[in-house]
């Protein structure tokens, strides 16, 4: 069995799919690929501006399909997960990362903190600028090595359609 977390720019590109329905469909029905919801990932969602393209309806049909891809596969926030994360911010930085620790970088960092502390298999990401940046990729492998945690496997969006659509 697959265990996964979906980065929060992976649901809406997932609306923005022709066979979204499908899609969608594929992903809850397969028992032998669970994904896993994380509090801030859901909050990051709810608090889309409604200054954005996006309107409230949208951000509502963003949530929905997060409560229907995740189900009560859900994991809280923690004390180890946020001190996991700064540990990789940390090394970030020290290795020429450019991002502050309040831009998105925070909650990317608490996605690959909680899936190490869990042991999921897979985090997909859209995001090249921050969660698979080189120097984050990087950080990720050093602390997780230092804390005996094994890193999950970072796959793009381009994988997660490939593995839906075989």
């Amino acid at each position: 069995m697959l265990r996964a977390i979906f980065d929060t720019n992976i649901y809406g590109k997932l609306i923005k799919e022709k066979d979204f329905a499908e899609i969608e469909s594929k992903i809850i029905k397969d028992k032998e690929f669970i994904i896993y919801g994380y509090r801030p990932i859901r909050k990051e969602i709810r608090n889309i501006p409604k200054e954005t393209k996006l309107s409230k309806k949208t951000r509502n049909f963003l949530l929905s399909l997060y409560d229907n891809i995740t189900g009560k596969h859900l994991f809280e926030n923690s004390i180890k997960i946020i001190t996991l994360a700064k540990q990789y911010y940390e090394v970030y930085r020290d290795l020429g990362g450019i991002y502050g620790w309040h831009t998105n970088i925070k909650v990317d960092f608490m996605i690959v903190a909680c899936a190490s502390i869990y042991a999921l298999d897979i985090i997909y990401s859209a995001d090249n600028k921050t969660l698979l940046n080189k120097y984050a990729l990087e950080s990720y492998k050093q602390v997780n090595y230092k804390e005996n945690l094994r890193t999950p496997n970072l796959l793009k969006y381009s994988d997660l359609l490939k593995k839906i659509r075989r």
